[in-house]
């Protein structure tokens, strides 16, 4: 089943971001409007980006651009939407006003997708690698992440989501315990905030005990 309704063309909330004297190919209309190459190209086809042209590509074949003053007047028109789930993706769909449980998994999923493309793109492997042989040489994770040119928000936030970065990291922290595993203070209050005579922990052990108080708090707040 499927219905239609006229909307605001999905362009016309990131006028903002279009230069009308600029070519954008579907890569960086995916970017504007937060969508994979592949949604676009969709509506492309379906005729809510009218007026393309098509220019080699330098890997080969052809692709679509659009000038940006073209982009700004199709913004402006709206579009008769269907709601047809067999026409169009989801992600699509999501963008144009369907809350539909479909349509909403698939934009966290694209969402989330472009999210980790973004982080592997600031942070790569080889810098990742970089950062975790630093830290087993008991630089600290903050220092280590300054000489590879990254944020520490960008090492923990990787490790948040990538299980087995999270799990090297963790490995390569334990060099900078300032206790030693085995010491009865490690992985307690004491250990992490240090005293007049010991600086502050920040190693696995106590960075461990930390994360367990931090959802301790979170529940019962």
């Amino acid at each position: 089943m499927s219905r239609t309704s006229e909307r605001p063309h999905p362009l016309a909330e990131y006028t903002q971001q279009i230069d009308p004297d600029r070519v954008y190919t579907v890569r960086q209309l995916a970017e504007i409007l937060e969508l994979s190459p592949s949604s676009v190209q969709g509506m492309a086809r379906s005729g809510w980006l009218p007026g393309s042209r098509m220019r080699p590509h330098r890997r080969g074949g052809r692709v679509h651009t659009w000038s940006g003053a073209q982009l700004l007047r199709i913004a402006n028109r709206p579009v008769k939407v269907t709601f047809d789930h067999d026409r169009y993706a989801a992600a699509t769909l999501y963008r144009v006003g369907c809350r539909c449980p479909l349509c909403v998994r698939a934009h966290s999923k694209d969402s989330l997708q472009r999210r980790h493309a973004l982080a592997e793109e600031a942070f790569p492997y080889e810098a990742r690698r970089r950062v975790l042989e630093l830290v087993e040489a008991q630089m600290p994770v903050s220092e280590a992440a300054a000489e590879v040119g990254v944020t520490l928000r960008q090492v923990y936030g990787r490790a948040n989501w990538d299980a087995g970065f999270a799990e090297d990291l963790d490995e390569a922290a334990w060099s900078l315990c300032v206790l030693g595993e085995d010491d009865p203070a490690c992985a307690t209050p004491s250990g992490y905030r240090g005293s007049a005579n010991r600086p502050a922990c920040r190693a696995t052990g106590c960075r461990e005990w930390r994360r367990a108080q931090a959802r301790q708090e979170r529940a019962a707040a």
